[in-house]
């Protein structure tokens, strides 16, 4: 229980970059395999994007199977997609996608599936979309998307750094890419709430982020100046600092999103609300990861190939230091220097039997205190 919360009190000192490289390897990974189910499998489209009809049936009996025998008689294509749903109003539904050449001959399928339901003709509700639509949809979707990437990188590289910026764009591109590969792998049907799902994606990708590097800046501005940290010692500090925050925030998000998915789609049978709580879901835990598995790492990297960070870490080593050892020694309170560091620790006064002990000042996440000068006599 201490050690939680030391975490929360930002006391913790856990050695991230230790992790940075099989991470990296996952990430790699998993990219690659996204890609290559993109490329293989491509990725199934709703027929908002391609064209096509729905039809919903109401009926309390009627069955997917009946609904396939009444769709095949009309083409391999006309029924595609066959789903039993459930509206707000407990009327239960039979809804399948499908494709026919023309309007008169999806009204012929409303009249087959309304004598095989045994209902009136007028009960069927019957969507369609042309393809042109569609085309549409995806030129909007990718010229937001263009639209917000270079925004983001401008304001990012204005209000920040312009490594941070390209850091942060490879980490929104491996969340997009992993998103879109997940829905490839599982034959998940993409939908316009889906790629509406994916544009939130990029913003809750980017808080966690912005997050980190709004404590990087800050104390790279407080550190960097002393010329006793290397860029990777201040990456650690500044990630155990905002650790929580990242974890709360992210938790307090996927849980409505999470009863989004389980309620909406699972319990109503409602698909918009599924397809738009699926992305967000996977989008939101790929974002947390990325932001300090991906975007942080890259950052370290570019940093520390700058004049200053390479000056601090030849003056280091001439002092005998390990500039690849990135302890925080003003967080290790328990007496002795982490396992292998070369910083000092924070030592405690040893005190006589019997006498009082002296006050301890142990500057959590900070510098060691300076000796208060001795006044002349």
């Amino acid at each position: 229980m201490n050690s939680l919360s030391r975490v929360y009190r930002g006391e913790n000192d856990i050695n991230f970059q230790r992790s940075w490289i099989p991470l990296g390897i996952v990430s790699i990974i998993l990219v690659i395999g996204s890609i290559l189910s993109i490329a293989v499998q491509g990725v199934d489209l709703s027929i908002d994007f391609e064209g096509g009809s729905i039809w919903e049936v109401p009926s309390k009996t009627f069955t997917t199977d009946e609904a396939t025998t009444v769709l095949d008689t009309f083409g391999t294509n006309a029924g595609e997609k066959y789903q039993i749903a459930t509206t707000t109003d407990g009327v239960r539904l039979v809804r399948i996608s499908g494709r026919v050449d023309t309007i008169e001959e999806s009204q012929k399928v409303v009249a087959a599936l309304a004598e095989a339901a045994n209902i009136d003709v007028t009960e069927v509700a019957v969507t369609t979309v042309g393809p042109s639509w569609g085309k549409d949809i995806t030129k909007s979707a990718r010229n937001s998307l263009i639209i917000f990437m270079v925004l983001v990188a401008a304001y990012i590289a204005w209000r920040l750094e312009p490594k941070m910026a390209a850091s942060a764009m490879v980490a929104v591109f491996h969340d997009i890419i992993i998103t879109v590969g997940f829905y490839s792998v599982f034959h998940l049907e993409v939908s316009p709430a889906t790629v509406i799902a994916f544009l939130t994606i990029l913003g809750y990708s980017l808080y966690d982020t912005i997050v980190v590097y709004d404590r990087l800046q800050e104390n790279g501005v407080k550190l960097t100046r002393t010329g006793q940290y290397t860029y990777n010692g201040i990456v650690r500090r500044s990630l155990n600092q905002v650790l929580m925050r990242s974890v709360n925030t992210t938790t307090v998000t996927l849980i409505p999103v999470l009863s989004m998915l389980v309620v909406g789609k699972y319990i109503f049978g409602e698909p918009t609300l599924g397809d738009f709580s699926l992305a967000l879901l996977i989008g939101l835990a790929s974002g947390a990861y990325s932001s300090i598995a991906v975007a942080t790492p890259l950052t370290a990297v570019l940093k520390e190939r700058e004049p200053r960070y390479k000056e601090i870490r030849t003056r280091m080593i001439a002092k005998g230091i390990d500039p690849n050892e990135t302890a925080w020694h003003g967080v290790n309170v328990t007496g002795a220097p982490a396992s292998g560091s070369t910083r000092p620790g924070v030592v405690r006064p040893t005190v006589a039997a019997g006498s009082s002990a002296p006050a301890l000042t142990t500057n959590i996440g900070g510098h060691p205190p300076r000796p208060r000068k001795k006044k002349k006599t």
